[in-house]
């Protein structure tokens, strides 16, 4: 038990300094994606991103025949932030960001929907 305990203050401070001074982050660094509403292309019939994502948190809804509009839902609580849905968006309407932070205190805070124009 002295062991453990001996073992423990010997180590030293072994947490960040988090919130108060934010780390730095690695070169390439994944955070949760963004989706830019003017530039994506679900409304011409698009759904690359959700095709290939793999959790399944981005998903178009909507009418697939034409009179309804569609829209793009991305589920931050189902994201892994894999970096798929970017590479395979053809009109660069989704770009990894830096965010990390997604506490929240209900789950629907998670979700956004864009409508795209036709």
């Amino acid at each position: 038990m002295l062991g453990w305990i001996r073992k423990g203050l010997n180590t030293g401070i072994v947490t960040t300094r988090y919130p108060a001074r934010p780390e730095t982050l690695p070169p390439n660094f994944r955070g949760k994606p963004k989706l830019e509403p003017s530039r994506c292309a679900v409304g011409a019939g698009c759904d690359a991103c959700a095709r290939v994502c793999l959790s399944n948190a981005l998903r178009v809804e909507g009418d697939d025949d034409g009179h309804g509009a569609r829209r793009v839902a991305l589920d931050y609580a189902r994201c892994i932030m894999c970096g798929l849905c970017v590479a395979a968006c053809p009109t660069g309407a989704l770009a990894m960001s830096a965010e990390y932070e997604l506490a929240a205190r209900r789950s629907e805070d998670l979700r956004i929907v864009v409508t795209a124009e036709k």
